[in-house]
């Protein structure tokens, strides 16, 4: 039976509690990732920033997600908001309920905790709940193919 550590990716960004909103959405775009793993000094996970979380802090409520015929004042009122919030520190925003997964694992497992949680990747975390990496819904398919073809 195969574990996550085989089809888990190890290469990634993660940011820590203490870094601030604007360097966050800076590490987003340069890496083209809409959520990135917090870590402590130690390589802990502690939780994930969602790009998502910050938008509904800086787009007005009452307009709800930018509707066509306001968006100029709604990109301009969220530019000012994100201002205001860019120097704060990602343990304002961060999520700390979000599901990591042992790098030991089962992979028949993932799938359940994927789409249970909707997530898109889960972080992988050691015995010792150290960061590892993480694992995506390309993964959980290209684990499934090959499981198809073992059936072949």
């Amino acid at each position: 039976m195969s574990t996550v550590r085989k089809y888990m990716m190890r290469t990634m960004n993660s940011v820590c509690e203490e870094d601030s909103i604007e360097d966050v959405i800076r590490v987003m775009n340069k890496i083209e990732m809409s959520v990135l793993p917090v870590v402590d000094d130690e390589n802990k996970f502690l939780g994930t920033i969602y790009s998502r979380n910050l938008l509904k802090n800086i787009i007005p409520e009452q307009y709800g997600f930018l509707e066509s015929h306001r968006l100029l004042y709604q990109v301009n009122q969220a530019a000012e908001n994100l201002a205001e919030i860019k120097d704060r520190k990602v343990k304002e925003y961060m999520s700390t309920n979000t599901t990591a997964v042992k790098e030991n694992d089962k992979m028949d497992n993932i799938a359940d905790i994927m789409l249970d949680n909707k997530e898109s990747y889960l972080y992988v975390v050691n015995d010792d709940n150290k960061l590892r990496g993480y694992i995506s819904r390309a993964d959980l398919l290209y684990y499934l193919l090959e499981v198809g073809e073992d059936q072949q």
